[in-house]
């Protein structure tokens, strides 16, 4: 007999009993005395018990996956936290990913500035456009946040003179600040709008000109700020061998970072005119300090 006889007996059995009536009797063994009769059983009826109680397990279970904490030991089931959790930490590898991408070509704009190649300001242009939204913006909400840290950090750095130093028009302490044999680049070409008074508290000269032409580095030295104000825009500060610093204010754009080693006639911004009352008119604002002092610019250098 093959299996397929075997098979259609079976169900011929089962055809021939379907509703063939059964009684499931629990007796006494000792005294055989009926305890409990269940009557008409059949098999259609226990098939239809079995499918209603199979369905009713299945939609507890679903119930308890859905709605109680357990669920979180099931696989592939996760709660609303771990899903927000989940969709954050995405959005921040995204995020970390573009800014790997603008930090990868700051250093290679940088190593190529290192190398003597500075690029051109439509290639510096170009690369700001190409700049990834998500690390603008983050920069953009630091920005002002850090600004005022920065430039108190500047201060420190500079030995800003108080006003209570400042008496009888003239700045205490300034023929001390005497420099020999010093032999400095002009850090940008335009002609001389405002002079160096610093009785006005006006410790440096501007130069006006071309906006967006290139700023360059005075002297040898290593940028120990590179920031926005709110006052002074776009700020870049160069410390110098000597006690010497170098503070460019206004520029439209910075070329160079914190911590960035520089050479004399190297581009580290681009004129501007950024910062509260300074108008629309592009020039550079240029101070020299020595020894904590401020110093007249045009006493070392030659400004067309």
């Amino acid at each position: 007999m093959g299996k397929f006889d075997k098979v259609k007996n079976v169900w011929s059995a089962v055809k021939r009993e379907w509703k063939t009536r059964y009684r499931l009797v629990f007796s006494n063994e000792d005294t055989h005395e009926q305890e409990f009769v269940i009557r008409r059983i059949t098999i259609q009826r226990m098939f239809v018990v079995a499918v209603i109680a199979a369905f009713v397990i299945i939609l507890l279970t679903t119930l308890l996956i859905a709605f109680t904490p357990l669920r979180v030991y099931i696989p592939g089931y996760t709660d609303k936290k771990d899903f927000k959790l989940y969709k954050q930490t995405a959005a921040r590898v995204d995020s970390l990913e573009r800014i790997v991408a603008y930090n990868q070509q700051y250093i290679d704009n940088f190593m190529t500035m290192m190398a003597g190649d500075a690029p051109t300001l439509a290639e510096t242009e170009d690369n700001a456009e190409n700049t990834p939204n998500t690390h603008t913006t983050l920069r953009d909400k630091k920005r002002m946040a850090e600004a005022e840290e920065l430039e108190t950090e500047a201060d420190l750095i500079l030995g800003r003179i108080s006003e209570d130093n400042t008496s009888q028009g003239s700045t205490p302490g300034l023929s001390q600040a005497k420099i020999s044999s010093l032999s400095i680049y002009p850090p940008a070409l335009g002609s001389v709008t405002r002079p160096f008074d610093a009785s006005k508290n006006h410790y440096g000269i501007d130069i006006t000109s071309v906006r967006n032409s290139v700023v360059t580095c005075i002297a040898d030295g290593v940028v120990i700020a590179s920031h926005y104000s709110a006052t002074d825009g776009y700020v870049i500060i160069v410390q110098h061998p000597g006690n010497l610093i170098s503070v460019y204010k206004h520029n439209a754009t910075l070329l160079k970072q914190s911590g960035a080693r520089v050479k004399a006639g190297d581009p580290i911004a681009s004129i501007g005119s950024t910062g509260s009352n300074e108008g629309n008119t592009p020039h550079l604002h240029f101070e020299l300090w020595y020894n904590g002092f401020p110093i007249n610019p045009l006493d070392y250098l030659v400004v067309e």
